[in-house]
């Protein structure tokens, strides 16, 4: 089957860089590409973002950065496409894909749509949650979780809708939007197509998921996540199962993508890669057994408590330079709520001892749960603060957001003043965004005090991030603001020239 798979642009929200714009890579669909071929498929990908980063376009209270769909309509893997489909990557996204739906119904509307739901980002959303949308635009099909063990019978329903009775997994126009996301333990992946994603666009811009470097791809070495918090709709998309991949498989990704394209930074995006600690510590023996001569940085978070503080420095010898830990709060009340256990002590022991081996260290707080109280905040604080003092490298503070597919977002528990502005890790739309905006510059004022009294350090990552040596996300950030105005101001000097023409 001739299929051409879409991945969308990338939203950014106006005036907000630390909660949009990251540019994630489509993982799941070049996995599905490299699958799909192996099947017998002609598969050609277009990654709207990557292809083209330096366009950015104005949508309202965002911007789009990428390519549109429209200049690609008239392309052969388009014209020629048997089938499309969609990668549901971000709910920052959501309608930039309804977007390119309706347009590809448009121009080819004998075509099925079949929309791919991304299970392994916390900045994603749930299909079922948003099924009428996809529905009312255009789309044929939504696949729910991982597509890889029934890839046949969902392109049956591509091509012969209604010759078969519907697979649990899939959602269409006349199937209970209810659907049970399957996985298939053990299952050795294949390597993701990334011979058919313009690497070179992602390189070339100066930022990344985390710290950025010349050359690097991302990897995932395991899938899903179990632990169940009320603002994140992992749970509901992986249905709190995990899978790690088999330590071998892992180091033979890494060692294959090195070699093949000259990589040696590689950035895990797992949801909770280390849930089972034995498994990256048997990575990260046969790392260095066989000198990989590899760096990698946990960029997604891991759940801290797994990391064995004497492990620490076997991670540091295989090569890990960075580590994302998700306190979410320094309050135990407002956890025990969140359903999120977290030993606060063994975080600050973990972030001390990754200062003394040479890793970087993220925290990433939370502010603006409908339950959080103004000693849960100051928690926060007081835990942040405690934080830097052990060696902490940087801290990420999000507004709660109501993604599709959430507890909080399911109870409604978090009410929108316009929502029709983007839902973004931080949304604008918040009915109290304000207050919150306060409270998430008071945690960033504290880390940086602090940090300023720990000595040279802050000023050292001010240097980094000035000269493009990035050792931590924050260290990233004067770049992408840089990028994205210049970008901004030539998109608005063509726009004027256009109108004088």
């Amino acid at each position: 089957m001739k299929l051409t798979l879409i991945s969308p642009r990338l939203a950014i929200q106006k005036g907000d860089f630390l909660g949009s714009g990251v540019p994630y890579w489509p993982i799941e669909l070049a996995t599905l590409a490299a699958y799909a071929r192996e099947q017998g498929d002609a598969i050609s990908l277009v990654d709207l973002f990557g292809n083209n980063p330096r366009r950015l376009s104005d949508a309202g209270d965002y911007f789009l950065q990428g390519d549109s769909i429209n200049d690609y309509v008239d392309r052969d893997d388009l014209r020629q496409a048997e089938g499309f489909v969609l990668y549901a990557i971000s709910y920052m996204s959501h309608r930039e894909l309804l977007s390119i739906v309706q347009q590809l119904k448009q121009f080819f509307p004998a075509a099925p749509i079949a929309i791919l739901e991304n299970s392994q980002a916390v900045t994603a959303y749930s299909l079922q949650r948003v099924a009428a949308d996809y529905f009312d635009a255009g789309a044929d099909l939504l696949i729910c979780g991982e597509p890889y063990f029934n890839w046949k019978e969902i392109k049956l329903q591509l091509v012969e809708p209604g010759l078969a009775p519907v697979p649990k997994n899939l959602i269409s126009r006349d199937s209970s939007p209810v659907p049970e996301r399957m996985t298939v333990k053990g299952m050795h992946y294949p390597i993701p197509a990334w011979d058919l994603i313009n690497l070179k666009g992602y390189w070339s811009i100066p930022y990344s998921h985390g710290p950025k470097t010349s050359k690097f791809l991302p990897i995932l070495t395991s899938r899903g996540c179990p632990y169940p918090c009320d603002f994140c709709v992992v749970p509901e998309t992986n249905s709190r199962r995990w899978r790690g991949n088999a330590p071998e498989h892992v180091v033979e990704e890494l060692l294959a993508l090195r070699d093949r394209f000259g990589i040696h930074d590689f950035q895990v995006e797992d949801l909770n890669p280390t849930v089972q600690h034995q498994r990256w510590e048997r990575i990260c023996e046969l790392l260095i057994e066989c000198k990989a001569n590899i760096r990698f940085y946990f960029v997604s978070g891991t759940k801290a408590e797994t990391l064995h503080i004497d492990k620490v420095p076997l991670f540091a010898k295989a090569g890990c330079r960075y580590i994302s830990i998700s306190p979410e709060s320094g309050s135990k009340k407002l956890m025990q709520v969140i359903g999120k256990k977290f030993d606060h002590q063994h975080g600050i022991d973990l972030i001390s001892t990754c200062r003394t081996q040479g890793i970087r260290t993220q925290a990433c707080l939370l502010v603006g749960h409908p339950d959080e109280t103004e000693s849960d905040f100051q928690a926060s604080n007081d835990y942040l603060s405690q934080m830097v003092k052990a060696g902490l490298d940087e801290v990420a503070v999000f507004v709660v957001a109501p993604f599709a597919g959430s507890k909080l977002h399911a109870r409604n528990d978090i009410s929108l003043t316009d929502k029709t502005v983007l839902i973004s890790f931080s949304p604008k739309g918040r009915a109290n965004y304000k207050t919150l905006t306060r409270r998430r510059k008071m945690l960033i004022r504290t880390f940086f005090v602090q940090k300023l009294k720990c000595g040279f350090d802050i000023w050292l990552q001010g240097i980094r991030a000035i000269i493009g040596t990035p050792e931590t996300k924050m260290e990233n950030l004067p770049r992408r603001i840089a990028y994205i105005y210049w970008h901004v101001l030539m998109f608005a000097i063509a726009q004027k020239f256009s109108r004088k023409s």
